[in-house]
């Protein structure tokens, strides 16, 4: 059973695309042209490579303890990798004569001897892989490896239903949400499955254990059941196992399977039992039912949790229902860490090892197994170095005897199939953190040889699609929705996927040397057998970067890089590159001619180049290559002329770049799959007819520039009905079109798409009417239609006969007055899908009229969002009744004078300009109306706020009154701008649950007021140009969660909250600008968690600063002063805490100097700003000014001439120094720059720009060290 799940060795998969290639064609007429003994050299090859292959299952499980063999596996891989690249080579020869570039005529017989010469090389080359191949072989008898032999990795412990309740943390929330799906009731069968889903160490075995032992779970059940199952799903074995758990007897010595469930049925028969199979793995639906018949004889609601790392396997289990469980939050994670790692009574090492705890808990990442286990390793450990050394390891350098983490996850890396183990590992060139997206993911994988071209109709993407989706349900990857640390190109959040750190750990593991990710401290480790490599990119990427690289030809992957030097001198020289990005860089205007050297090269992204002009015509010469990115390349507008010569393209992303044609010849490109746009030009309008010969095309395509074509035949031609795979289609006609109102119509009715198409945006369309294919019921799959700047139409298309329609977007029809019957269409219940529906610039729309069905249904009964704005006409016929609606938005509509629907589902409305609208009040006695907005309306009944409001924004609408006679105890998040004027004093004690509230431009509001006294639960408040604001609540504002306040424009407040230490415990940003009444902090002082101080404009509280007594404040970490007109020299000694790190003065009109002692007792500072002092010119002879601690300097807008006896020769640790608009600074300091500055940036300082110019400015010698100089954003290193 568990060799039928064992995925087998990850080399496997890669061997395989080599017997392939081996096999092909073009190979074997390679070595007939050599007549080398009929093929003896690749007989010898093949040969040796299985040899190879009949030991990789025992070598890939020996690797895991025995380094020589995982460096016997590196060596294999080296050498596969260099026969792969050199058949290759042959194969590119055959795509060249394919191609027909070989010369004619003359030199013909030149060409000939060249290309013998050619195969002549690459012949030698062969025998020399050759030898290297079978040296490596012959190792495997010295390493012991054994053919057919796969030693099982050790078997974890059996789990058992026992738990140390005490040292679970952060689970109740789990258990509770698992209890209740346990003891729900759902579906018809007497016994149901629920699936307890997540990866290796997150904790399943712990929440079932808990949820095992519940109170209320025991009391619910007969009989309950314990089986610990992992890799092997024996029959027998789990049903004799459940038979003992049940019958709490002995073990029944038989195997006799019939005999083993007829017992186990006479035992639940009639009873409720709960049966927990703890760590399933199996994925055989067959063997599931077996196992599973004589259970479902229990009685109704018998229950049966399946614990898994796969969905798959819950899919197979038919689980009624499916419990995803996440990674633990960031202070259970410190709780069970510190558990774990900390003797509770030796409060001394906890203190000082806490920091570096701390530091190792982030890398954990959430998961439980990793957070005990290293907590446990550290425990006897009292020493900083060890828990250093640790907090900077990788998983498998962890010691091998007390590691857990990395067995537990190495299992579910061993049940991948060796296809998707190859997946799996490509993963690891990139770094940490990065989000992958999954469709450049996969195109990555087929770049890089990694998919099987399967046997039935799938294409490789489909294939790839599967992997990836099989990587997610084993949860190696998973989906995310923030996309700001994005490595790939992101252009869907749906579509973005993360790993991971210590899955990341493994992958990096699991690749070996192959794969290598390079940051600033690597560098060195890479090495020859480095084939992939990423890095995470800085603006400024310096030439000395990548001279590590030197030497590095067999590079099959570089993401991304940057530089001239990096183009022209490295790039030439790494010609076994399959995947080269250049994407998001600013400098690159175009591409050397030698990139068509890179005969290898598969995969080119030069997306997000904003400099890029041209494609050197060498590009043609990269027969090879599949995928082209330009995407959003916004100085390129055309193509090389010959791009029909790359034959084997299968994508070209050219969305966002403003291309005027396309090249002639795309037609020869048959197996283009993605083709985001195609361009007709003017005159040009008979090319469209290309695309009809281009059937593959799958995704997405925007066709641009519609008017151009003057024939419907050309629009017949490009046959977009017989384009099946096509899921969103865009047909845009140009803005300043002239063509005729019928032709447009003529050529609409040509470019109907095949009817699986899910969306289609049709802009500037200049007919007055649409075709009948718009709207028709055969558009079943249609689920997005967006129609915009359609300005002559005078009529929307029957759009509501889509029977899947789900989200329509109307925008700009200029001609519509109307929207009626023709909208909804005949013969059918209209919008039956719908859900959201959005109307925007209708500017001569008057009315939506005739919402009666004849066939007595409900328009848009399942419409949750409408949204309709900037309508300014529009002033009836809203539907009535809207019953599935949640939210509504209604913009820039003055004259709409209809009633709001009826929608007792609303939880969030926002009305803004439409003050006549009626029917509010109805709304807002929804039970489950949440968030309300509402903008610029002079009356609006709010005599109360809905029960369950959790959400109010109030802005412009200042007659409206604030409902204050009654408790309010569901709002949450309060927002009053320009509002509510007859406010005086705002009652905080009826808002209890009030969490964030910004008050602003509130002309009378003059108090805040909390009459009872009672705790609030603020965690942010903003004041913010109240004028007339004078007090905070009597006694001080008590909100011991506030973190965050911010007073602003309060001109005649002049006291803080009183007793802001005890009361305010939680705060730590406080910013206080332009209150120039405000004299002094109150008289404790200020909460002790403070981390940031910012004050601006306060000339009073800045003149007493002697009497801050900030000194007490030792998590003090950033503090900001600006706009002061009295202070010559700051800081004074004394004045701030030691423990601040970032410091920030700003606008001191009278500042003459930095006072040396101030800044040397702030011993943790380390990024220091100066801005805007005009009569700082320079420094006195002093000795060292600036801290030794600091890492990053910045000077912007000074009056400063000279940077002399500043001692920045003396900041050992200074990385960066920024100088910025010091237009008089005249050279840098005599006694030059410290040796650790590595970043040096100058902008807009003439006279320092010219004496820092490489190699011709006079202070080039003082600054020529640094690795990255930057001035007026051009880097000269």
């Amino acid at each position: 059973m568990a060799a039928a799940l064992v995925g087998g060795a990850f080399l496997s998969a890669f061997l395989q695309v080599l017997f392939d290639r081996m096999a092909s064609r073009e190979v074997v007429d390679f070595f007939r042209s050599r007549k080398l003994g009929k093929g003896r050299l690749l007989q010898k090859l093949k040969t040796a490579l299985l040899s190879a292959n009949a030991v990789l299952d025992d070598a890939e499980e020996k690797q895991m303890t025995n380094d020589h063999v995982r460096e016997w596996l590196d060596d294999l891989k080296d050498a596969v990798y260099d026969a792969d690249d050199l058949f290759d080579e042959i194969a590119t020869e055959d795509l060249k004569r394919e191609a027909g570039v070989e010369p004619r005529a003359l030199v013909s017989k030149v060409w000939r001897f060249a290309a013998d010469a050619r195969r002549s090389k690459l012949g030698d080359e062969l025998e020399r892989v050759l030898e290297r191949l079978e040296s490596v072989v012959k190792q495997r008898e010295v390493l012991g490896l054994r053919e057919g032999i796969r030693e099982r990795t050790p078997r974890a412990l059996p789990t058992t239903s026992l738990v140390e309740e005490s040292s679970v943390f952060g689970r109740e929330k789990d258990r509770k949400a698992v209890i209740e799906l346990l003891l729900s009731d759902r579906g018809e069968r007497n016994t149901s499955v629920m699936a307890i889903v997540g990866m290796g160490g997150v904790g399943k075995t712990t929440l079932s254990q808990l949820v095992f032992n519940d109170g209320v779970v025991k009391g619910s059940f007969e009989l309950r059941a314990w089986v610990s199952v992992s890799d092997q799903f024996d029959i027998c074995k789990l049903t004799a196992t459940a038979l003992e758990e049940f019958s709490s007897s002995s073990k029944k010595e038989t195997e006799n399977l019939n005999q083993l469930q007829l017992l186990l049925k006479n035992l639940l028969t009639g009873k409720k039992f709960l049966l927990v199979l703890d760590d399933v793995w199996n994925e055989d639906f067959n063997i599931w039912n077996a196992f599973l018949v004589p259970f479902t004889y229990g009685a109704k609601g018998s229950k049966i949790i399946v614990t898994t790392r796969n969905e798959s396997v819950a899919s197979v289990a038919c689980a009624v229902s499916t419990y995803p469980l996440q990674k633990l939050q960031d202070e259970e994670c410190w709780d069970l860490f510190a558990k774990h790692a900390f003797d509770q009574h030796n409060f001394e090492a906890r203190t000082r090892l806490e920091e570096i705890g701390q530091r190792i808990v982030k890398r954990c990442d959430g998961l439980p197994l990793a957070l005990k286990t290293i907590g446990s390793l550290l425990r006897c450990e009292s020493g900083i170095r060890k828990w250093e050394i640790i907090a900077e390891s990788d998983l498998w350098d962890l010691p091998p005897g007390k590691n857990e983490i990395l067995p537990a996850l190495l299992l579910s890396y061993h049940y991948l199939p060796p296809q998707l183990k190859r997946c799996f590992a490509y993963c690891s060139v990139f770094p940490k953190d990065c989000i992958y997206e999954k469709d450049q993911l996969i195109l990555l994988w087929i770049t890089e040889g990694m998919l099987k071209q399967p046997n039935d109709s799938r294409t490789l993407e489909e294939v790839g699609d599967q992997c990836f989706s099989d990587l997610v349900s084993r949860s190696l990857l998973h989906r995310v929705s923030d996309v700001q640390s994005s490595f790939l190109e992101v252009s869907d959040v749906e579509l973005s996927f993360s790993m991971h750190d210590l899955v990341n750990d493994l992958a990096r593991y699991v690749a070996g040397r192959s794969f290598f990710s390079l940051d600033g401290g690597n560098a060195h480790q890479v090495s020859s057998s480095t084939r992939h490599l990423s890095f995470v990119r800085t603006r400024y990427d310096v030439a000395s970067r990548f001279r590590v690289l030197a030497g590095k030809m067999n590079l099959r992957t570089f993401l991304p890089l940057n530089t001239d030097e990096v183009l022209h001198v490295l790039l030439p020289t790494l010609r076994r590159l399959r995947v080269l990005s250049l994407s998001h860089y600013l400098r690159i205007s175009t591409l050397p001619s030698s990139i068509g050297c890179l005969k290898h090269l598969r995969y080119l992204n030069l997306s997000h180049n904003d400099s890029l002009i041209r494609l050197p015509d060498t590009i043609i010469a990269l027969y090879n290559l599949q995928t082209l990115t330009l995407a959003y390349c916004r100085s390129l507008i055309e193509l090389p002329s010959n791009m029909g010569s790359l034959t084997c393209l299968r994508h070209l992303d050219i969305r966002g770049t403003p291309l005027k044609r396309m090249p002639s010849g795309m037609n020869r490109l048959k197996d283009l799959r993605t083709l985001t746009n195609f361009v007709v030009a003017e005159n040009g309008g008979t090319r469209v007819r290309e695309l009809g010969e281009l059937g593959n095309l799958m995704g997405a395509l925007s066709i641009q520039g519609l008017q151009n074509v003057d024939s419907y035949r050309d629009a017949e031609i490009v046959n977009l009905q017989g384009k099946r795979y096509l899921k969103r289609l865009v047909l845009e006609w140009g803005s300043d079109n002239n063509i005729t109102q019928q032709n447009c119509l003529n050529v609409l009715d040509k470019l109907q798409p095949h009817w699986n198409l899910r969306e289609l945006i049709i802009t500037s369309y200049s007919g007055k009417s649409f075709s009948d294919w718009l709207g028709h019921g055969s558009f079943s799959n249609m689920l997005v239609v967006h129609l915009e700047s359609c300005k002559h139409c005078v009529s929307l298309p029957p759009l509501g006969q889509l029977p899947s329609l789900e989200k329509l977007i109307i925008k700009g029809f200029d001609g519509v007055t109307s929207v009626g019957t023709e909208f909804n269409g005949s013969n059918c219940i209209p919008f039956q899908s719908l859900k959201y529906l959005e109307f925007v610039g209708m500017c001569s729309w008057k009315e939506w009229a005739s919402f009666a069905i004849e066939t007595g249904g409900l328009a848009f009964a399942h419409l949750q969002e409408l949204c309709i704005t900037n309508c300014p006409q529009l002033s009836r016929g809203l539907p009535s009744h809207l019953p599935s609606l949640t939210a509504l938005s209604i913009e820039n509509c003055p004259q709409l004078t209809s009633s709001l629907p009826f929608a007792p589902l609303l939880r969030k409305i926002s009305l803004d300009d439409c003050g006549k609208v009626s029917g509010i009040e109805p709304l807002l006695n929804g039970t489950e109306l949440r968030d309300m907005k509402i903008m610029n309306l002079s009356t609006l009944p709010l005599r109360f706020l809905p029960l369950n409001m959790t959400r109010l924004n109030l802005g412009g609408s200042r007659e409206i009154e604030l409902p204050i006679h009654k408790c309010h105890e569901s709002l949450q998040y309060l927002n009053l701008e320009w509002s509510c004027d007859s406010l005086i004093s705002f009652p905080l004690e009826i808002f209890p649950s009030l969490k964030n509230i910004h008050l602003a431009a509130i002309k009378t509001l003059e108090h805040l007021s909390n009459s009872d006294g009672s705790p609030l639960l603020l965690h942010s408040m903003n004041i913010v140009h109240c004028p007339e604001f004078r007090s905070f609540p009597a006694g001080g504002l008590a909100a011991p969660c506030l973190t965050s306040l911010e007073l602003y424009g309060c001109r005649h407040l002049k006291y803080l909250p009183e007793n802001m230490q005890a009361l305010l415990p939680s705060l730590q940003s406080l910013r206080i600008l332009s209150c120039p009444q405000i004299e002094s902090f109150p008289e404790r002082g200020l909460p002790s968690k403070l981390v940031t101080l910012s004050l601006s404009k306060c000339d009073k509280l800045i003149a007493g600063r002697k009497d801050w007594g900030l000194q007490s404040l030792c998590s003090l970490e950033t503090f900001a002063i600006e706009q002061e007109k009295n202070i010559e020299s700051f800081p004074e000694i004394g004045l701030l805490p030691a423990s601040l790190t970032s410091l920030k003065i700003f606008y001191f009109e009278n500042l003459t100097s930095l006072n040396s002692r101030g800044l040397h007792s702030l011993s943790s500072l380390k990024n220091l700003s100066i801005s805007q002092c005009p009569k700082l010119h320079s420094f006195p002879k002093e000795g060292q000014i600036l801290p030794a601690s600091l890492t990053t300097l910045s000077i912007y807008a000074m009056g400063l001439k000279s940077l002399d006896n500043l001692g920045l020769h003396h900041l050992t640790c200074l990385k960066e120094f920024r100088i910025n608009s010091c237009g008089s600074l005249r050279s840098m300091p005599t006694e030059g720059l410290s040796s650790s500055l590595s970043n040096l940036f100058i902008n807009k300082c003439p006279l320092l720009a010219k004496r820092c110019q490489r190699k011709k400015g006079k202070d080039w010698p003082l600054v020529s060290h640094i690795r990255c100089i930057v001035i007026d954003f051009v880097l000269v290193t």
